[in-house]
């Protein structure tokens, strides 16, 4: 029986080269999910891994047919790979999970109910396994939606369950990981409602760390400029010709 209390919810793996860990996250979210009474349906994107994640990954739809798979044929990295399980997913709220199991699925059942105050919902970690530059960081880019924008993110890159709609209706200019923090700031300037839940989240416990990377960095510094200029110059023209 469907619990018609709470919304549908899509639920969502990023995967890149997570063969440690992929079948037992796919096989426990699956479980948890037909055991809620939720409406909900599960997706994969397999980012080209190159380990045998795409092998473990049919193994589970084997088993559990539901899950929908999205394949890159190469890694065109975790930026593409959310915004590719954004634009998939079907249902009202979106929650997109790590695959390395630093974060619970199972923390989406005390998320849900939430919603009936807010659209977003942030899983912010108590606790983040970092190490000091990382952690500067993450710092830094949740330091500057509140210097330049005066929105609090919380924790931009955390876990989140949003809805779907605020996913379809912005058109982001981010070109990498920091569309999860331009989405925080138009969604709040939209008058949208955002807050955060607590978690504890564990360390990765096999593979690599595919973080922050210089490119990646410098890329995000230029997607600040560029959301900037887009808010207050772009839009702001726009509205000026408008009023003409």
């Amino acid at each position: 029986m469907k619990n018609m209390n709470l919304p549908s919810v899509s639920v969502g793996f990023p995967v890149y080269n997570e063969e440690a860990t992929i079948s037992e996250v796919l096989e426990s979210s699956h479980r948890l999910l037909a055991n809620s009474g939720l409406d909900y349906e599960i997706l994969v994107c397999n980012d080209g891994s190159t380990d045998r994640s795409p092998e473990k990954i049919r193994e589970m739809v084997g088993r559990f047919p539901d899950i929908r798979v999205i394949n890159h044929p190469r890694n065109i990295g975790i930026h593409a790979s959310f915004e590719h399980l954004y634009k998939e997913s079907r249902k009202d709220f979106i929650f997109v999970n790590a695959s390395d199991r630093q974060w619970d699925t199972a923390i989406i059942l005390k998320m849900l109910p939430l919603v009936r105050k807010c659209d977003i919902v942030i899983a912010r970690r108590k606790k983040k396994n970092y190490g000091l530059w990382r952690e500067f960081i993450s710092w830094f880019f949740n330091m500057v939606p509140r210097a330049l924008f005066g929105i609090h993110t919380f924790d931009a890159g955390a876990v989140k369950l949003m809805k779907r709609e605020i996913i379809e209706k912005f058109t982001l200019v981010s070109k990498t990981p920091f569309s999860e923090a331009e989405r925080l700031i138009r969604a709040t300037r939209a008058g949208y409602r955002i807050i955060d839940y607590p978690v504890e989240t564990s360390p990765r416990r096999s593979g690599r760390s595919h973080g922050i990377r210089m490119g990646v960095l410098f890329g995000a510094m230029a997607d600040v400029w560029r959301v900037w200029y887009a808010i207050y110059f772009r839009e702001r023209s726009a509205r000026a010709v408008k009023r003409v």
